[in-house]
């Protein structure tokens, strides 16, 4: 029987990627963390409150949503084909864009900006290109948003050789679906944060490896293994329309509460003068044997347990739909993910000299970029043909 398309994941999909988008440009307005361009303004005190909680807590959930969607529909993909093969497939998709980026993207946006994370001042574009090879290409961590793209296959090799050492499981069609309880999903969510919170005694956040933050990636690889077991045991389909918006609400109520409260003890912010401290002590939660590390641990992850469901679900009723718009969308998303770095970098130069208070510059960039970024990524990307092809 012909599975029914999930409209709604493709939805949610591109949804996601629009937010990483309005992150990306936000990094690039707030000062609060590494991007391709930072625009090194004052921010004063309530654009630092409105950036550091959004990029917070959008950072919170985004990326673990798009390992559960990925974990979700791993195990049909591998079931489509023999091992090899589905190896191969997401070889492919997931690390030929990812070497494209590395050895063409980065060092082309670095150069031509001159930016000062480039370190390599020669006119001559492959003599530069040359010390960044020599780099390991690393400058400004070289594989920027593809990051995801590698771990998750790194993720899909360590799944296929979990399968070729089990037996085959049941066709999910024909199990009884598993009750997903609350208990259960604040049992992840302990597991999530655990596991967190050991990793940042190591891997702090802040901390690279080859582009990627491995003190994030607890929830990264639990809720790609939830996506699994989603997959398996139908349990998604148990959350009623009421139960998702509850955990819709409380993700955002208990999330943004959950955060002033850190940030009232332990942030940059003095809220009796409602300016910035001058000495950030901020740094506590990002890993280590403290308080802050530990409850930042657990806020983060019930963040992400709490609007993965919550979104899953509010897609899942109101937004499974196909039309025009949202399969062009649909069909770009990826393309979109890829190169928004080059037509974020452009507009938020090109805006460089108009003088407005940091959040509403953020919002005109968002309301001019996602647009462009989507009509490039379907009328211009999908249309060459080698980016056709791993794209």
């Amino acid at each position: 029987m012909e599975k029914r398309r999930l409209y709604y994941i493709d939805n949610l999909r591109v949804a996601t990627i629009m937010l990483v988008i309005m992150i990306h440009l936000a990094v690039t307005y707030s000062g609060i963390g590494l991007w391709f361009y930072n625009e090194h303004r004052p921010v004063g005190f309530f654009n630092h409150i409105f950036f550091s909680f959004f990029q917070a807590f959008a950072q919170g959930f985004s990326m673990g949503m798009l390992f559960f969607v990925a974990g979700y529909f791993t195990p049909m993909a591998y079931d489509r084909k023999n091992p090899y093969r589905f190896i191969s497939d997401r070889f492919h998709r997931l690390v030929l864009p990812a070497l494209f980026f590395m050895l063409v993207i980065t060092p082309l946006l670095l150069w031509a900006m001159k930016s000062p994370m480039w370190d390599y001042n020669s006119p001559v574009f492959f003599e530069s290109y040359l010390l960044y090879l020599q780099s390991f290409c690393m400058k400004l961590f070289g594989i920027g948003p593809m990051w995801f793209t590698l771990a998750l296959f790194v993720f899909c090799v360590i799944y296929m050789l979990w399968r070729s050492v089990r037996p085959q499981v049941a066709n999910p069609d024909t199990r009884q679906v598993v009750v997903l309880t609350t208990g259960r999903l604040l049992a992840l969510t302990a597991i999530i944060a655990a596991v967190a919170f050991t990793l940042r005694l190591f891997f702090p956040i802040g901390s690279v490896f080859w582009g990627m933050q491995l003190g994030y990636f607890s929830q990264y690889i639990f809720l790609f293994i939830a996506g699994i077991v989603a997959c398996h045991t139908r349990c998604f389909e148990s959350i009623t329309s009421a139960a998702g918006r509850k955990w819709l609400v409380a993700g955002l109520i208990l999330g943004f509460a959950g955060w002033l409260m850190l940030r009232y003890f332990d942030g940059p912010y003095d809220f009796s003068t409602f300016t910035l401290k001058a000495v950030n002590t901020g740094k506590r939660s990002a890993g280590g044997l403290s308080w802050t590390a530990a409850y930042y641990a657990v806020w983060e992850s019930f963040v992400a347990v709490a609007m993965t469901m919550g979104l899953l679900s509010l897609f899942r009723d109101k937004m499974n739909i196909i039309n025009g718009f949202a399969e062009k969308f649909s069909a770009s998303s990826f393309a979109v993910y890829m190169f928004h770095p080059l037509i974020i970098v452009a507009v938020t130069l090109l805006m460089g000299p108009l003088n407005i208070m940091p959040v509403a510059k953020w919002a005109l960039a968002v309301v001019i970029s996602i647009p462009l970024c989507f009509l490039i990524g379907y009328h211009i990307l999908l249309r060459i043909p080698l980016l056709n092809k791993i794209l």
